[in-house]
């Protein structure tokens, strides 16, 4: 990490949203409270955290940092004294979320006085995980910000924050990315081109999804989804493939089974849309028209799928889950 440097090249994509924001760091004109809106893994935590060393920047210019001075190496070591960040913790057994203790030591810090800079930053990634107590102390905070403090809200889902906590930051919205500049990213990386063009497609616009899909096996959990909707369709899938089904995902995480939910919901999309609608995988397409669902009975599919989605952020047994949502499928194409 020593040696890693913050810059606006290392973001791929998004040059228009770097460039207004290089324009109001340059400027002195950046927000109080800036809420970055969009998909995970979409580059919304990079951005952020070049944001804040170029806000700490001894040597910034034209919101650029230099990369070189003491605060940028602290910066992107994550060791800055004027620099914090909240993120929801990791637990396999219950659902991610921001605890009101985590927003009170923020509370805490932003209250200080800066120690190496003329500013402190603030970033909390994943904001629509915190709590309501957690979002409502936060929200104290932001009407009445210390002066010196910079508050960076990340979130992939902007309409679960409260309305006036979202009334009192400005919105920069982040767009997918392409296929084609994923897959380029993917290749310039090493990954065979195949491989490339498959994940392009799976990570839906976002990057930092790819990634992660080439480091755990991505492609091959869509496939799971895939064969896991074929066997239902020919009344193929037991109770007892359910149940083995359930035991083996039980040791997943609770982020590989939502993985494992959309790929399912995006192949059900496809299935049902695919004469109005471009798919969203076409590389499955021969696949794809071969799996005969009632039109009816995948839109139900697929409200299941968004039920149990909802309920996979509650503190809910993951392999009952898992087993409930394929149960619910048998049970609505029998």
């Amino acid at each position: 990490m020593e040696n890693y440097k913050l810059s606006w090249k290392n973001l791929i994509g998004h040059a228009t949203t770097a460039d207004y924001l290089k324009k109001n760091i340059s400027g002195q004109k950046f927000p109080h409270a800036v809420i970055f809106s969009g998909e995970e893994g979409i580059g919304k935590r990079l951005t952020a955290e070049i944001c804040a060393a170029a806000l700490l920047c001894e040597n910034q210019t034209d919101g650029e940092p230099c990369g070189t001075c003491e605060n940028c190496r602290l910066v992107a070591a994550r060791s800055h004294p004027d620099f914090y960040v909240v993120e929801a913790e990791d637990n396999k057994k219950t659902a991610r979320n921001i605890k009101i203790g985590q927003i009170r030591d923020l509370q805490t810090e932003a209250a200080l006085r800066p120690i190496n800079s003329a500013r402190r930053v603030m970033i909390i990634d994943g904001a629509e995980l915190m709590n309501n107590a957690a979002a409502n102390c936060l929200l104290k905070t932001i009407e009445e910000p210390p002066s010196q403090t910079i508050f960076i809200l990340l979130t992939a889902s902007r309409s679960n924050l409260l309305m006036t906590i979202r009334s009192r930051c400005m919105t920069i919205n982040f767009d997918k990315l392409s296929a084609d500049k994923i897959r380029e990213f993917l290749i310039s990386r090493g990954v065979e081109d195949l491989e490339a063009e498959n994940l392009s497609v799976i990570a839906d616009g976002s990057l930092g999804r790819a990634l992660k899909l080439k480091e755990e096996g991505g492609a091959e959990l869509r496939t799971s989804a895939l064969e896991t909707l074929e066997k239902i369709s020919r009344a193929e899938f037991t109770s007892e493939d359910i149940f083995k089904f359930g035991a083996e995902a039980a040791d997943w995480s609770r982020d590989k089974f939502a993985d494992f939910l959309n790929h399912a919901q995006k192949i059900l999309r496809d299935v049902c849309f695919s004469e109005f609608m471009e798919l969203r995988n076409p590389d499955l397409a021969p696949r794809l028209g071969k799996i005969k669902i009632p039109e009816r009975k995948i839109l139900l599919m697929i409200e299941t799928g968004a039920e149990i989605h909802k309920r996979l952020k509650s503190n809910a047994n993951l392999r009952l889950l898992v087993e409930a949502y394929l149960f619910q499928l048998k049970k609505l194409f029998g």
